[in-house]
């Protein structure tokens, strides 16, 4: 371990943000933000508040605070509910080992699927249904899977600028629904071929029939102070990619803001240039881009 993840265990390195130390499954949290049992687009049933489990760090309490918010206009009134996050420290305490094998260092995320009603009509989850491959309810409550609500908080999530989505954990069959729902209504093909990439079936835990499990990557800073990702860095590599792209453009712009072709490239990337010469463009705060 080195030094500098040692003083963050003793609470000495910190200035109020949050910091993912280690893995998902082998890690923990500090100074981990709680996401509030409601808010715009989305909330949390009992049973979940219950466990306590709504600790993330803050790109990840972004990630779905603000993907809800701009999904309120397309889920015809029923919010998103949450289920578990990671608890408040992280790690494998009790709250979180009765549960789940990972969620210990604040990048998991449990969403309930959206669902309809026996009349077709969006319900607002009131606890994870299991479905089958063809979006029915195992039970007796006759509901079904909203495919068409699933895919729009899919794409959402691996296009959101808050945090780069590495896995979203769901039942192949469920995500075989949802990409043929994709293709039929004409999703531009290089969006469903990142969400294929972040759309798995784990091998080695729950087949996530009743719910969608979403893990992000850990962020830069966090990564200095030992945060470790497990698995494929494709999504990560491309997000990078983007960035790379996207400050060359904020570039061009804020040292040539005369000339036409300049502002043009600004424009197309949906910025304002607003910064001296002198800003240094790998400070520039880039959650509100994104690049498809």
């Amino acid at each position: 371990m080195s030094l500098l993840t040692g003083c963050i265990e003793l609470g000495v390195v910190t200035d109020g943000t949050s910091i993912s130390v280690g893995k998902t499954s082998g890690g923990y949290l500090v100074d981990g933000k709680r996401l509030p049992d409601k808010g715009e687009g989305f909330m949390t049933r009992e049973v979940w508040l219950a466990r306590d489990n709504r600790f993330g760090t803050d790109e990840m309490i972004e990630l779905v605070t603000c993907v809800s918010r701009r999904l309120v206009p397309v889920m015809r009134g029923a919010k998103l509910v949450i289920g578990d996050m990671s608890s408040r420290h992280g790690g494998n305490g009790l709250a979180n080992t009765a549960f789940h094998r990972s969620h210990q260092s604040g990048r998991d995320t449990d969403f309930v699927y959206p669902m309809r009603d026996a009349d077709g009509k969006p319900f607002e989850a009131d606890a994870m249904h299991t479905f089958d491959g063809r979006g029915r309810s195992h039970d007796q409550s006759n509901l079904s899977l909203d495919v068409p609500r699933t895919w729009l908080l899919v794409k959402e999530l691996v296009s959101a600028p808050e945090a780069t989505v590495q896995f979203i954990f769901m039942y192949e069959p469920i995500a075989q629904l949802v990409f043929e729902h994709a293709t039929a209504i004409g999703e531009p093909p290089q969006v469903i071929a990142k969400a294929r990439r972040a759309l798995r079936q784990p091998g080695d835990s729950a087949r996530h029939d009743d719910h969608m499990h979403v893990r992000i990557y850990c962020s830069n800073s966090d990564r200095e102070f030992g945060c470790v990702d497990f698995g494929p860095m494709e999504l990560y590599a491309e997000r990078e990619a983007e960035h790379s792209q996207l400050l060359q453009l904020v570039a061009n712009a804020v040292h040539q803001p005369a000339t036409a072709q300049a502002a043009g490239v600004a424009r197309a990337a949906g910025i304002t240039p607003t910064a001296s010469l002198g800003t240094r463009t790998d400070r520039i705060d880039l959650r509100g881009w994104r690049i498809h």
